[in-house]
This record gives structure tokens, sequence and C-alpha cells, in this order.
């Protein structure tokens, strides 16, 4: 189980804690649902009714909230709550995986990598995955289960696409003549920078003549589809 204390907290991320340091947090919750030992946050006023009520053993605020915070109990002070709550989450993962260590080789034995891919020998490649030639996967990069990389496309460093995400599928290209359709060959690839997530079921498709181009840092939500 992972626990954490306030005054930890507050080291690593910053804030100014008003309460003692030595409150353990073993979970993370909702106002509504949190219980004792429970770490929350309040970063929109319309869930103001639930602060003074909740269970939480601290909450994460911003100052137009910290008196009623007070009243209530434990609280961090911060200008950005949201933000300051997915740093948290992020702590929260990494000491999860910390007491967790994987185990097993980086590239699932049920992945298919052509010979001439180059993956970077930090990143991972789930189950079923399949990356084909010159694709290109940068270092730190995570795929999870059944992710497609298409011929030549190149994903940068410290991504994570998420299952089902299908890189360099051809974009929609026909010429109409006689009553028929030509298909435009695609011949462009896709280009995803560093830092990028991409949801589940995403398909990004390669451009007819130049390439689909995902910038650094870009974050995409499942079912979207991205065309050149």
């Amino acid at each position: 189980m992972v626990s954490l204390r306030l005054g930890s907290l507050v080291e690593k991320l910053g804030g100014k804690l008003h309460g003692s340091p030595d409150i353990e947090i073993t979970g993370l919750s909702p106002l509504a649902s949190a219980a004792q030992g429970d770490l929350s946050f309040l970063s929109h006023p319309q869930y103001m009714s639930q602060l003074a009520a909740s269970a939480a053993s601290c909450v994460i605020v911003s100052p137009t909230h910290l008196q009623e915070a007070q009243q209530r109990g434990a609280c961090i002070l911060t200008a950005n709550p949201y933000a300051y709550w997915a740093r948290t989450t992020q702590l929260w993962k990494a000491q999860l995986l910390a007491s967790q260590p994987q185990s097993g080789p980086l590239i699932h034995p049920s992945a298919v990598v052509h010979l001439e891919a180059q993956i970077h020998p930090t990143a991972q490649i789930g189950p079923l995955c399949v990356i084909e030639q010159n694709a290109v996967i940068g270092a730190g990069t995570i795929l999870k289960s059944r992710v497609t990389v298409s011929a030549g496309c190149r994903i940068g460093q410290h991504c994570i696409l998420h299952s089902g995400v299908v890189i360099g599928a051809d974009g929609f290209g026909f010429a109409p003549e006689n009553q028929e359709w030509i298909k435009i060959e695609q011949l462009g690839a896709v280009r995803i920078g560093h830092h990028v997530e991409i949801g589940a079921n995403t398909c990004i498709d390669r451009g007819a003549i130049e390439d689909t181009v995902i910038e650094d840092g870009v974050k995409l939500d499942n079912l979207i589809q991205i065309g050149h």
C-alpha cells in the first residue's frame, strides 16, 4: 500500500501546508467520497458545498477557498489546485510502480516487430503491437496493447500510445474518373514529437505526399481521427 506524509508531499511539489506535516495520506479521492487518510482537491466553485462535509484528511485549495478549507481541517494552499492534483497523481503512480516493480521484457513476446524497425532500448512495446519496416520508436515511449505503427512512421521520446492506436494508415484519397474511384497512394508518413499522449483507438493517417505531423506535447483523447 502506498502512503505519503503531507510534509513529504509539500517538500516535493511545493505549496503551503496548513496542518500537521505528519499526517499520512493513503489514498486520493474526490471530495464527496473521500475518507480518513485520503487527499482531495477543490478547483471549481461548484463543488464548494462538498468541502465542509468531506472526510478527507487534507484538501488542496486555492487562496479563494483557504478560509473555508482551514475551518474544515488540513489543507495545502496553491495557486492552481488542479495542476497540483495532477502532479500529485504522477507522484502517486510513481510510488505504486516502485512498490510493484515490473518484470519481463520491454517488448512483449506477442508483438510483431520488423527487423528494420528502430526501437530505443528504453521503449516499451505491449502485447499484440505491430511495428512495421523503418518505423522509429523513441526513448521512454510506451505503446500499450494492439498499437500499430506503420512503415516509415516516427514516434518521439516519452510518448504514450494507448490500446488500439493506429499510426500511419492510409489517408482517404481517391480521384473520380469514368464513374470509378482511382486510389491516390499515400506516400507520406506520420511524425510524432516528444511527450505526446494519444488515447485509445485513435487513428493518425499518413499524408498523401507530405508527412502528417503531431508536434511536441500534444494530448489526444480516445476515438479521434487525424488526417493530413
